[in-house]
């Protein structure tokens, strides 16, 4: 198992919220269709040991570009963790952040403007 490979090509279910669900709504399905890592060197480490008791592992985050089955495409912002000294690697985004472009876009354009933001101790 070891390296997180790409997920373009691969399947993706939504599972819809409860209350969905019981007025009758069903899970949507989809494809990954283009993807980025914002550090691949990480998906192809070997898994390491536990550094402590607050080690919660590796992770690994990425934007994918899903196209649903019903034709229309939205961007997910997700993220995936192997657990300390395992060589598996989990999707962990169970409630990730998953819109249409303009959403995603004005979120990101919003974050990176608050340039005090990226540093070791913002100043805000």
């Amino acid at each position: 198992m070891g390296v997180l490979t790409s997920r373009i090509g691969r399947r993706v279910r939504f599972g819809a919220p409860k209350d969905v669900q019981s007025g009758g709504g069903d899970s949507g399905y989809g494809t990954v269709v283009d993807e980025v890592w914002a550090n691949e060197e990480i998906n192809k480490m070997p898994a390491r040991p536990r550094k402590g008791k607050d080690d919660w592992g590796d992770y690994s985050f990425c934007a994918q570009l899903i196209r649903w089955d019903w034709g229309d495409h939205t961007i997910r912002l997700a993220y995936y963790r192997r657990r300390p000294g395992e060589d598996v690697w989990r999707f962990a985004s169970q409630t990730s952040v998953n819109s249409n472009w303009w959403t995603i876009k004005a979120l990101l354009e919003k974050t990176l403007a608050r340039k005090q933001w990226f540093a070791d101790k913002p100043k805000v």
